[in-house]
């Protein structure tokens, strides 16, 4: 089954074979990362998951985010057996930087956030993000994700140690701000 959600201002969908070029060239472009358009085997990997998008991995869910008719970026919710408990999966959100700063993060987030409860049945759903990355550490708390505190050297950049941020939800909090949503007038 293929996963279609609609926010206020995003779509989250599968990929289409036609988008996989751009995907291929924005990671690039804004990944910067060394010996990127020369790795044929790492462009194939990125098209076999795109290919996969849309329904769940025995890994993750990927799902490309569109707005207005546009593809904007594209949103994962990672449940590896090995790093994750059963119940918990952690986002992971990749906006073009033009698609930045109009609140399709944050529409995203939530979208997929009330999808993974009422859905999939998971009872936490958590974001975690370099400390430096305000922008995405604001969408995580307006999104409604409560932060929890410092992961310190959590992700290694060459030979530097960054310290991440980390926010979750659980399935009390949803069912609290959803009863929210319904009860006000």
């Amino acid at each position: 089954m293929t996963i279609r959600l609609l926010g206020d201002r995003v779509v989250l969908r599968a990929f289409r074979e036609s988008e996989h070029p751009l995907m291929w060239d924005r990671q690039i472009a804004e990944a910067d990362e060394p010996g990127g358009r020369d790795a044929p085997e790492r462009r194939e990997r990125l098209y076999e998951r795109l290919r996969g998008s849309g329904a769940w991995t025995p890994d993750e869910l990927r799902l490309a985010v569109e707005a207005g008719g546009t593809l904007v970026g594209d949103i994962q919710a990672r449940r590896s057996a090995v790093a994750m408990p059963s119940g918990v999966t952690e986002l992971g959100i990749v906006l073009f930087r033009e698609s930045q700063g109009k609140g399709y993060g944050t529409d995203a987030l939530r979208t997929l956030d009330r999808y993974l409860f009422e859905e999939e049945a998971f009872h936490r759903v958590q974001v975690s993000t370099d400390v430096d990355n305000i922008a995405m550490r604001h969408v995580a708390e307006k999104a409604g994700f409560a932060y929890e505190g410092i992961l310190r050297g959590f992700w290694r950049e060459g030979d530097a140690l960054r310290d991440y941020a980390m926010y979750g939800r659980t399935l009390a909090d949803h069912q609290g701000s959803r009863a929210d949503r319904v009860g006000s007038p």
